[in-house]
């Protein structure tokens, strides 16, 4: 098991370089850690005068500081905790909003038995919703492939329809969900996400 107690001197250390690199000289970082066996991560929450720029267009800069941070710590070792980098609550805010629009997408499933089809995610937003929904067993998600900036939807299917055929792409869901805004103001509150029915099974297991 990883300890991220462990990890998260260098970890931070890392991050306030990177961040004086980018000029946030008046940030200030403080960090939590989550020691779950199964997924320990380590959270860092950087306080700055100039949030909306480090949130960047459609979370760009949050997301590419957190990559680097992470893809420099695990130099350091074959096995490290995964880490979450946060300002002015946007990750929390964000976070909040795709598990609500998982749930509701589950309750679609459930009720229609059809597998779903959320919008076009980042690896981030996919990887909080796979965690959201990994221990409900009625359910499995997955990714299909990617689009041309790099985003994949994520599928929701019933477990119980892995052999059968989903029904027709033509069919619409009686909600309608409007498209998830990806606003870089840290002030601005998420929309839910459009869900669509998928037009196909999932892949054999």
């Amino acid at each position: 098991m990883t300890d991220p107690q462990a990890y998260l001197k260098p970890a931070q250390e890392i991050l306030e370089k990177l961040l004086h690199f980018l000029q946030f000289d008046d940030a200030k970082v403080t960090a939590t850690v989550d020691p779950s066996p199964d997924d320990p991560q380590i959270f860092f929450d950087v306080e700055t005068a100039d949030s909306g720029r480090l949130i960047g267009r459609t979370s760009s800069t949050l997301d590419a500081l957190q990559f680097l941070l992470n893809r420099l710590l695990s130099r350091t070792d074959e096995v490290t905790p995964y880490c979450i980098v946060d300002t002015a609550g946007y990750r929390v805010r964000r976070r909040e909003k795709l598990v609500s629009d998982a749930m509701a997408a589950l309750e679609q499933v459930r009720a229609s038995g059809r597998a779903w089809r959320l919008p076009p995610l980042n690896a981030m937003d996919r990887r909080v919703i796979h965690h959201a929904l990994r221990d409900i067993p009625d359910v499995e998600t997955y990714s299909e492939e990617e689009d041309r900036l790099g985003r994949k939807r994520l599928v929701i299917a019933p477990v119980v329809q892995q052999s059968n055929t989903i029904a027709d792409e033509a069919a619409e869901p009686e909600d309608d969900f409007a498209p998830a805004a990806e606003d870089a103001e840290p002030t601005d509150d998420v929309p839910a996400p459009d869900l669509a029915p998928a037009s196909e099974p999932p892949p054999a297991p």
